[in-house]
């Protein structure tokens, strides 16, 4: 599968900013939601800890999680924790949020769309 990118809606619902589209490339291999330095403190998101990060490359460090951003994929909303990347120009979406949000990559164009089997996010537990 190639490189998926997407156009991402972002805010803090306990501020008064107004939303803010972000360009996002999709990695389903990556797990969380990866926000850029000036976005976050454009938004003013808490910080509630420090993480350990590992990259493609098998480098890591250490970066701040902020939490409460509301994030609209595809007309789905849901709110995240995110790690923050302080010299990141452009947002990362993981596999937390792709599941959350119930989103599916289609390979052929490399969109991604709602799970058609549901009209809300679904799911699915065993």
């Amino acid at each position: 599968m190639g490189i998926v990118y997407t156009t991402i809606t972002v805010r803090n619902p306990l501020t008064k900013n107004e939303p803010v589209e972000l360009k996002a490339k999709v990695d389903t291999g990556a797990t969380l939601l990866v926000l850029p330095g000036d976005v976050v403190e454009e938004f003013s998101f808490p910080k509630i800890r420090e993480q350990t990060v590992k990259y493609a490359n098998e480098e890591t460090a250490e970066r701040d999680v902020v939490w409460g951003v509301e994030v609209d994929i595809c007309d789905r909303k849901g709110m995240f924790e995110a790690v923050v990347e302080p010299n990141k120009k452009y947002a990362l979406v993981g596999a937390v949020v792709m599941e959350t949000l119930d989103l599916i990559i289609e390979p052929r164009s490399l969109h991604i769309y709602p799970n058609p089997r549901s009209k809300l996010p679904m799911a699915e537990i065993e």
